[in-house]
């Protein structure tokens, strides 16, 4: 009976582990590489891009490719809320936005600038 219940303890154990540490699937992270769809400005919008894209690591980390150069990135997400802020290490451009459903939203400003521009990328 008491080696019963020491492995019923240790299973419970166990799974209370897994769950508070966040064993199984990662459904929180931003990892994935990310292609440009779409530009939009307040004068015009663009969508004809090729090997644009963000190639974000599980870290905080990634790349941002575009017009022939990569620029070192860092961000940080909230899985909860979909918010994400990317900072581009080249440029110094801080870029928010969200992540949400492989679709990702950043601005280069404030949204409700007149003078921001807003990029809509989508998970490859």
């Amino acid at each position: 009976m008491k080696r019963k219940r020491g492995i019923i303890v240790l299973l419970v154990v166990i799974v209370m582990a897994a769950f508070f540490t966040g064993c199984g699937p990662k459904t929180d992270s931003a990892a994935g590489k990310y292609v440009l769809e779409e530009e939009h400005m307040a004068i015009f919008t663009k969508n004809d891009f090729e090997g644009y894209y963000y190639n974000l690591d599980s870290k905080g980390g990634g790349e941002y490719v575009h017009k022939g150069s990569t620029h070192k990135v860092r961000y940080t997400y909230n899985a909860k809320t979909g918010e994400i802020y990317i900072s581009d290490k080249n440029t110094g451009i801080n870029y928010n936005g969200t992540l949400i459903n492989g679709e990702l939203h950043i601005y280069d400003g404030n949204p409700e600038s007149f003078t921001v521009s807003e990029f809509w990328f989508i998970r490859e």
